[in-house]
This record gives C-alpha cells, structure tokens and sequence, in this order.
C-alpha cells in the first residue's frame, strides 16, 4: 500500500505507520520547527527510521511544496481512472487529479505547482471551480494585484481544459515593470558571500546569462575544460541549445566541485537554490546595509548578461543567440534596460603578448598604442 493511499484510507493507525518499513512500532521523537509551523516527529522502534506527518498526504500538496513531487509519484501508481476518482468529492481531491492530469501531459513541476497554487487560493475563499460564474465573481470582487489576477485566470483557464469546461477567458491588462538592473559589484556581492557550490553557480549565472533550470541541469560533459565553453544542451522555455565562452575562473571553480549529484553538477532541483540564494540575499542586506540587493533575484544575473552584452556589441542578434530566444521579441525586452554612456569607461594597459591575450580574452578592446604601450577600454 502506497504512502497516498494510506492516507486518502485514513485513521490514527494509518497515519502513524514507518512510511519506509510500515510498522507501527512508533514511538514520538520531540517536534521541530519548519516554515509551515511545529511538526511533530516519529522514530520508528522496528527500522530506526525517523519521519514527520504533518497532515494527511493530500493537503501536504497544497500547503507544502516540497511534496508536489512525490504526490505525483505516488499517484502513477495508482490508476487514474479508478483510485482517483473514486474518492473525488472535495476541491482539493480535484486539484490532486488535476496536478495528475497535467503531469501526464509533460508540464513541468514548477509549473504545475504554481498553477495548484493559484486554485487552491480560490478553494480557500469559497470558489466553486466547476461553476466558472463563481470564478468570475471572485475575481471581480476580491482585491488583489493586476499579476496575481493574471495567474489567477491562467491557471483557471488550464483547469477548464482540462475537465473541458466552457469559460471565456478573462481579459486582464498587465504590464510587466522592468526588473531592477543590478550592478557588477552587487552581483559579486552575492559570489563572495556565497559556499563553493552556489558561488560557483551564480559565476556560471554570471557568464553564460543561463535560466536557472538550465544551470541546474547542466552536467559534467557540458563544460569543455580546453576551449573554456559551456553548453546548454537542456534550454527551458523551448529555447535553441547554445554554447558560451566563459571564463577560466569559472572553468576553474566548477572543476573544484565535488561529483555530489552523478552526471549533475548542481543539485537539478531549482527551489533548493533559490532557498540558499535568499538566505544570502537577507544576510548582505543587513551586513551592508543596501536594500537593492531585497530587488536582486537568480534571473538578475541573466538580465545583467544580456544588458551587458548589448551593450558592448549593440547587435540584438548576438544577445538573441546567447539567450537563447527563437523569437527576437523576447529579446527586445533588454534594449529598454541599457542606457548608453560613450564617455564612460575602463582602461588598462598591455606591454607584453601575454597580457594583450589576457585583456582580449576577458572582453577589453584594443583602443590606442602610446610609447609601445597598448591601451585597452572596457564599458562602464
């Protein structure tokens, strides 16, 4: 019997059986504390095996994202057209075989989660998601921000397609605002402060101006120690596979990394990074006493490549290849956020070949030679 259905069959019994050896041998071991609130602890006196049940298995999709993954796992096991609907009845049942539905149907887990996020919103405020007239009332009574309607009405939309129910989509205007334009120094900021792993992440972020996704999924066959490239071969957002020059800094750092995931040189799971990215966000914001860096996310990195970028080359074309866009549009977004300054920038200067290499390899331009002595220039 899997860990779902011991749940969805319920009783104290159920509950409290070892989910690795199903013994009910359970004694309690203290609670701890987590971002949902105390849990109680159990310690398993057959297997020695220590586990926590916070609620039934079901709602835990709903109020923990950490379980999306292994509900979904669970629930392949069961046959959908059987286990599942037998017990549909409650809202949050339907989200469970809606998640379900969707997973058959290659979304991604980010995705599904932010859509049974969304409708588990409605379901707390009274919303009959069957009755799309209670749908639209909510969203013209309830206050709530312009984005939070948006994805409000997207996830509804996937919901009715699912169970094939006719809605009319609502219109909302939204106007995303441009992101904040983090500064070279604010981003390193984040590099220094960081353990080997997550620096080592946020320099490849840095240099490649990669989705997170795709960083996570990059594997030890993707970086080419001798040419100094790393290549996308796992895009997101069904964009083109690309390879980057990056620095031999950055060649050196994930070289220094220990084999922890096999073929993965990161941990594939994207929350897991966002989570030690925060925690270092919230500590150089009181540390330095800047509250930009409460404005810096992962994908500031991304947008600091392709503005930086743009910039030195002023061709959208190479910004796109880079990226990884298949539509120039998407690209066009980047041009709004570089503003150019002509009279601004670095110098330095090269007496031997070594150094003129060094200088042309890490994207200085050649500018003047004063005296056998060359000059370089960089952007500001």
């Amino acid at each position: 019997m899997t860990q779902l259905q011991r749940c969805l069959k319920g009783g104290e019994k159920a509950s409290r059986e070892c989910p690795k050896c199903n013994s009910i041998r359970i004694w309690k071991d203290g609670k701890r504390n987590t971002h949902s609130g105390s849990i109680q602890r159990f310690y398993c006196r057959k297997c020695a095996y220590r586990f926590s049940v916070e609620k039934s298995y079901k709602d835990n999709l709903l109020t923990d994202d950490r379980q999306l993954c292994a509900i979904l796992k669970d629930a392949k096991k069961l046959d959908s057209t059987t286990e599942i609907k037998t017990v549909v009845g409650d809202g949050k049942t339907n989200l469970i075989e809606y998640a379900w539905r969707l997973k058959k149907r290659n979304i991604k887990d980010d995705t599904i989660r932010t859509r049974v996020s969304s409708l588990n919103q409605l379901l707390k405020k009274g919303v009959d998601l069957f009755n799309p007239d209670s749908v639209e009332t909510f969203l013209a009574t309830e206050p709530m921000t312009i984005a939070k309607k948006r994805n409000c009405v997207s996830a509804y939309c996937s919901f009715t397609k699912v169970y094939k129910i006719s809605w009319e989509p609502i219109k909302v205007k939204y106007q995303p605002k441009l992101p904040y334009q983090a500064t070279h120094e604010e981003l390193m900021a984040f590099i220094h402060a960081s353990g080997p792993r997550l620096a080592t992440f946020l320099m490849v972020a840095l240099d490649t101006g990669a989705r997170i996704g795709e960083i996570c999924r990059l594997q030890w066959t993707d970086v080419n120690v001798e040419n100094l490239t790393i290549t996308i071969n796992n895009p997101e957002k069904n964009s083109n596979p690309r390879r980057l020059k990056v620095t031999q800094q950055t060649i050196a750092m994930t070289q220094a990394l220990q084999r922890k995931y096999s073929k993965n040189i990161f941990n594939p799971n994207p929350r897991t990074i966002r989570q030690g990215f925060e925690t270092i966000r919230k500590r150089l914001t009181e540390t330095q006493k800047n509250p930009n860096f409460m404005q810096i996310h992962v994908h500031s990195f991304r947008h600091y490549f392709a503005s930086n970028l743009y910039r030195k080359t002023k061709i959208l074309k190479t910004v796109q290849d880079a990226l990884g866009h298949k539509s120039i549009m998407n690209t066009e977004i980047y041009t709004k956020m570089v503003v150019f300054k002509e009279e601004e920038y670095y110098s330095a200067t090269a007496k031997t070949l070594e150094e003129v290499c060094k200088l042309a390899e890490d994207g200085w331009s050649f500018f003047a030679e004063i005296e056998g002595i060359k000059v370089f220039r960089k952007p500001k």
